[in-house]
């Protein structure tokens, strides 16, 4: 007698997808156990009917396999169900016919050069297996089109799960869509994802932080399943269709993999009209899949806080990379070079800035020159000598060209450096360095390249050494936001809020009006200062006025200063205002003593201003439009996100309510989208890029490849060639690398250097096995060699802004 499935057994309900949990077997539901000759419409419901069987009464199961019928349609006729604990264990080296014991001497383990795999290590003493007999098999009827079950088996040898612990079995892991949802809402925020399964109760639903890391796994794989460097360039074509004014651009080479990656949002464009006079370029951070070298273009803005003109991930630091990289940041600036720029003592960089920015100041960052006296001079810079003092003082407190020479060659008569070679090559390109050479040119206060540095540090939040290409532009677009929202609440406080001066200070007073709240900090601390100096009044020649400043208290730091006694234009022989853009305590000085209640209109400049980010002037291209839509987008989303919050709570403590939800949000998403008018999407024009293989795969042509993971430069390969990469140590301070400490003494060879796990006499030590494993054939555990890489100077000691 046939006995089909009836309907009030619930198969619909019991079938299990993605939005449905493990609650839905256990709130009134109760699953019959199944009966020879009962019939399923298909095998999945058939496998559910088992599963949720076997997840009432203590047991998860598993496909043990399937049979084809003898005809040639090749179609699967029969399926064998079991429980899981069902056969016996069996070595996993043994299936992988890895030979056992040792293997030397043994050929037959190398055929034609072939190496065999590894002989793999058990992680588990203990395994599910038991030799379990239940089962139930269904066969395929082809006369009604249906499956029936023509053997089953209740029958287990092993004690099942009680009720309490059945949240555990593999068939009770169900993580629930909204809990996958929001799994991916916190893993973008940076949100501990072990806190999930505490937050929603993963106990009693069945899933833990594991299921949420596999989760997330594979939402990172299906978004990647056209490539990472594919993936990239999908979301830039998404974000110039958004904004046609967001510019990217790629390198590939011959095989169509790509090389290098640059791009730039329309803000930063616009802000590059404005702030784009100084700028920073650094290349020490590396936190990628692919070990490719973050170069971003830094500046200033008028609140002294360091914002972006652009980044690029390149391949390799190559002169031919970095013309590449600046021909395309320069293009997307629209041709217009900066004034000056800050970078290492990279030959590379060095001659691509010559190539492509002929009149731009190039100068190179202080700091890395002054980290070098610790390695270079460590005979004299550590000894009790004050030499330290005074190159500090021929560096620093030096203001006229020939002091700053006069004094660096008595500096090597008297500690005998005459001959070094490095200090007489630093000497040679001494313009480029030195701040006396420069403090004509402004340069927002900065002698170094501390803020790119800076801002790699404020990426770590949003980016770490395993992130890939997408991951890594899409934390860079977070960081981007959280770079203008800084800027923005530092807009609030400049606006809405005053500056706390006394009456009398009438200049200070002005100085509040005009300037933001940082650049008025710095004004007012220069103001501090007036009343420790004093002037002399020196002559007056063709209409301009001599005044001599100097302090009080050390009337050897004095200082020039020449004014107009019709215009007060004028300079200070110090160079600060050129230098920094704020006028000096010496300026000031002689200002205040000639009764200038207000700050000369030519001593202020506009990037320092109130309000100077106010992009409202369009230019021919419409780079922004400033029509308020930002603020009605972000008023409509806050609404939005208020009345879908207070719907979700109601209709979440029930099933039904959230079905009813659920539904409701799929229609409401497919009217939406009819309505709304997506426009199509742009591709980067070649002619931008100014480069023949930036070009860019369309819809029928072979996919963009990934990138090779970069060796750049300070980085060394692994003793065999097969790593291709390292992990970067600790930088190491020059007093540490400097001073010779007392080095570890082996106790095998009585030798420093090593110890005794890294001894050559020592046969068992790591160097040893290698050798041996690797004449085995099965490769080498040789240390790899490391080389310290560069690390960020947040210790600087001129004052910047850093994050």
């Amino acid at each position: 007698m046939e006995i089909e499935c009836v309907d009030d057994v619930g198969l619909d309900d019991v079938e299990v997808d993605d939005t449905k949990t493990a609650d839905n077997f256990v709130e009134g539901l109760k699953t019959l156990t199944p009966i020879v000759g009962q019939y399923f419409e298909t095998i999945e419901e058939a496998r559910n009917y088992y599963e949720c069987y076997g997840r009432e009464n203590g047991f998860w199961i598993r496909t043990r396999g399937s049979a084809k019928g003898r005809n040639r349609s090749n179609e699967v006729t029969k399926v064998y169900f079991v429980c899981a604990k069902e056969g016996k264990y069996v070595e996993r080296k043994k299936q992988e016919g890895a030979v056992e014991g040792n293997d030397e001497g043994n050929d037959e383990g190398n055929v034609e050069g072939k190496v065999m795999p590894k002989k793999r290590r058990e992680r588990s003493c203990s395994t599910a297996k038991c030799g379990c007999k239940a089962h139930m098999s269904i066969l395929h009827d082809k006369w009604s089109g249906k499956w029936k079950v023509t053997d089953f088996d209740e029958k287990h040898n092993h004690p099942l799960v009680t009720p309490c612990k059945r949240t555990k079995m593999p068939s009770n892991r169900k993580m629930p869509k909204a809990v996958k949802d929001l799994t991916e809402v916190f893993h973008s925020e940076k949100i501990e994802i072990t806190k999930v399964p505490s937050i929603f109760g993963g106990e009693i639903i069945g899933f833990d932080s594991r299921d949420c890391y596999n989760h997330l796994r594979n939402v990172r794989h299906k978004k990647l399943d056209r490539g990472d460097a594919q993936s990239v360039l999908d979301y830039f074509k998404n974000k110039q269709a958004e904004n046609p004014q967001f510019f990217y651009a790629l390198q590939c080479d011959e095989d169509g993999r790509a090389v290098n990656f640059f791009w730039v949002d329309a803000r930063s464009r616009m802000a590059y009209e404005y702030f784009g006079d100084v700028v920073t370029f650094d290349t020490t951070y590396r936190t990628n899949k692919y070990e490719m070298p973050f170069a971003p273009f830094t500046g200033v803005n008028h609140h002294y806080q360091s914002i972006q003109f652009g980044c690029a991930l390149l391949q390799d630091e190559t002169e031919v990379s970095f013309v590449w990289l600046f021909k395309t940041w320069l293009a997307a600036m629209g041709g217009r070079p900066p004034n000056c720029i800050l970078t290492d003592q990279d030959l590379g960089m060095k001659g691509a800035i010559a190539q492509v920015f002929p009149n731009t100041r190039h100068r190179l960052c202080l700091w890395h020159i002054k980290k070098k006296f610790v390695e270079k001079l460590s005979q004299v810079y550590y000894k009790r000598s004050k030499f330290k003092k005074d190159m500090k003082k021929c560096i620093k407190g030096t203001y006229k060209k020939e002091d700053f020479e006069d004094r660096w060659m008595s500096m090597m008569k008297e500690y005998d450096l005459e001959s070094n070679q490095w200090l007489q090559g630093l000497f040679d390109i001494r313009e480029s360095w030195a701040p006396v050479y420069n403090r004509a040119t402004f340069f927002a206060g900065m002698n170094t390249t501390g803020r790119s540095e800076g801002i790699n540090a404020f990426f770590d939040g949003y980016v770490s050494h395993s992130s890939n290409l997408q991951e890594f532009v899409l934390g860079y677009e977070k960081a981007l936001k959280r770079i203008v929202k800084r800027e923005n609440d530092e807009d609030y406080e400049t606006e809405h809020k005053s500056r706390i001066v006394k009456d009398h200070e009438f200049l200070l007073m002005d100085a509040a009006k005009v300037y933001t709240r940082n650049i008025f900090n710095k004004f007012k601390d220069e103001w501090s200062k007036v009343f420790h100096y004093k002037v002399e009044n020196v002559g007056n020649t063709n209409g301009f006025q001599s005044f001599v400043v100097m302090k009080k208290d050390d009337e050897l730091e004095k200082f020039e200063v020449t004014l107009d006694s019709q215009t007060y234009e004028g300079k200070c022989e110090c160079q600060y205002f050129e230098f920094v853009g704020i006028l000096c305590v010496h300026m000031l000085k002689v200002l205040f003593i000639k009764d200038i209640d207000q700050i000369p209109e030519h001593f202020i400049l506009p990037r320092w201003r109130q309000k100077a980010n106010k992009f409202r002037k369009i230019d021919s291209q419409g780079l922004v439009h400033d029509d308020g839509k930002d603020e009605s987008e972000a008023l409509r989303l806050s609404h939005m996100c208020q009345q879908g919050t207070k719907l979700a709570c109601l209709a979440a403590p029930s099933n039904e309510c959230y079905t009813i939800f659920m539904e409701g949000i799929n229609a409401l998403f497919e009217k939406i989208e009819k309505v709304r008018n997506l426009p199509p999407i742009q591709v980067c024009d070649e002619s931008r890029v100014g480069n023949d293989k930036s070009t860019e795969p369309s819809a029928s042509q072979v996919l963009l490849l990934d990138p090779h993971i970069s060796q750049t430069k300070g980085r060394k390969k692994d003793v065999k060639e097969k790593a291709t990469t390292t992990q970067s140590k600790r930088l190491k301070s020059g007093m540490e690398m400097s001073l010779n400490k007392n080095k570890r003494t082996c106790r095998v060879c009585f030798k420093v250097g090593h110890d005794k796990r890294t001894c050559p006499s020592n046969p068992m030590s790591k160097a040893n096995k290698a050798t041996a494993l690797q004449e085995d054939g099965e490769g080498s555990n040789g240390d790899v060699e490391e080389e310290e890489l560069e690390g960020s100077h947040c210790d600087e000691e001129e004052e910047e802004g850093s994050y």
